[in-house]
């Protein structure tokens, strides 16, 4: 046999291999999705995901929503956002046991101006082929409460429909979600480190709805699965200090932006690597000291801002920190301290 024939033999065998290993892999995938109804959106779910937001709240809508969603268990992944100390959006995907059946289900945790609810909703209706999943109320089901989520490629929507505290009939569009995918790579490491995603239950919500009209709670003492009880996060206590003759008035905010990727090479803004931001804050004025909380473990880079003309741009004439390529990490269940100095006004 000469050598052309044998190079031939081998990336046959190599080639032959390979198609095993896939088949092998997507037939362990496709045996998991069997077994839970739609568990293949928790293939879908993982990464950092930005879009704007159509709200018909008093939140009111905006052009930009990041969301870092990552494993925090082999059976939950979740994301943590904040627009400021009173404004929480946190959602989480997990499988539960109700009534007897593995089930996968979706945990809202909102607040606005210090108002909050948590909803629970169950997967009831999917199309895998078509990337079409949708959570209703666990109680009342679409008739009180629904979410809809649709992927395409590398894009995701979401719609949520409410009964406006049962005042409807029929529910309306509550908000409209429309995300790109701008990153995977963030979330490898939780998906490593817990072999995510596995079918084990996160909790049993057999009977825990009983007597209830809604899977809706408005006081948090009563939450089946408390945001104390929720895994794998850090936080960050953050001290703010901004120099004298940099003058702010009541009406300016200081955002902290923390990022998977830095945002400069040296002094030059790399405008490309906003799609990597994980989460972000605004923070009254004059605020000294500020926990953030819910961070997913990693390492991260870490910015301050002030806004000085309100224009939600941070452009000439706006005030940061000069330490471009400060990077902070965040531990499982501990409080990192960092602080920083806004002394910069941008030119």
């Amino acid at each position: 046999m000469n050598k052309s024939s044998i190079r031939k033999l081998l990336c046959i065998s190599i080639l032959v291999v390979v198609s095993i290993f896939t088949v092998a892999q997507s037939g362990k995938q496709a045996k998991l999705i069997s077994k839970v109804q739609g568990f293949g959106i928790m293939y879908r779910l993982p990464g950092i995901w930005r879009g704007p937001v159509y709200s018909s709240t008093s939140a009111g809508s905006f052009d930009k929503w990041f969301v870092d969603l990552r494993p925090v268990s082999p059976t939950q992944i979740s994301q943590y956002s904040l627009l400021d100390e009173k404004t929480i959006n946190n959602f989480s995907f997990f499988v539960v046991k109700y009534n007897g059946e593995n089930r996968i289900a979706l945990r809202t945790e909102g607040c606005f101006a210090n108002s909050c609810c948590i909803t629970y909703e169950i997967l009831d209706s999917v199309n895998e082929v078509a990337g079409y999943y949708r959570f209703s109320d666990f109680v009342g089901g679409a008739n009180r409460a629904y979410t809809e989520i649709r992927f395409g490629d590398n894009k995701m929507t979401m719609e949520v429909y409410t009964t406006k505290f049962n005042e409807l009939k029929t529910p309306v569009l509550h908000s409209r979600w429309e995300a790109d995918l701008c990153d995977k790579e963030a979330a490898q490491d939780a998906i490593a480190k817990f072999k995510y995603p596995k079918m084990k239950k996160v909790r049993d919500f057999t009977g825990e709805f009983k007597n209830m009209i809604e899977s809706i709670y408005y006081v948090f003492e009563n939450d089946p699965y408390k945001s104390s009880e929720q895994p794998y996060s850090g936080n960050i206590k953050i001290t703010v200090s901004i120099l004298e003759n940099m003058k702010m008035n009541e009406q300016n905010k200081v955002l902290i932006i923390l990022t998977t990727k830095s945002l400069f090479d040296g002094i030059v803004f790399l405008q490309g690597n906003i799609k990597y931001e994980s989460k972000a804050v605004y923070l009254n004025y004059d605020t000294k000291e500020y926990t953030i909380k819910n961070i997913h473990p990693g390492k991260y880079y870490i910015y301050s801002f002030v806004d000085i003309n309100n224009d939600g741009k941070f452009l000439s004439g706006d005030y940061m920190s000069s330490s471009t390529n400060s990077t902070i990490v965040v531990s499982d269940d501990m409080t990192t301290e960092y602080s920083t100095v806004i002394d910069y006004i941008i030119p």
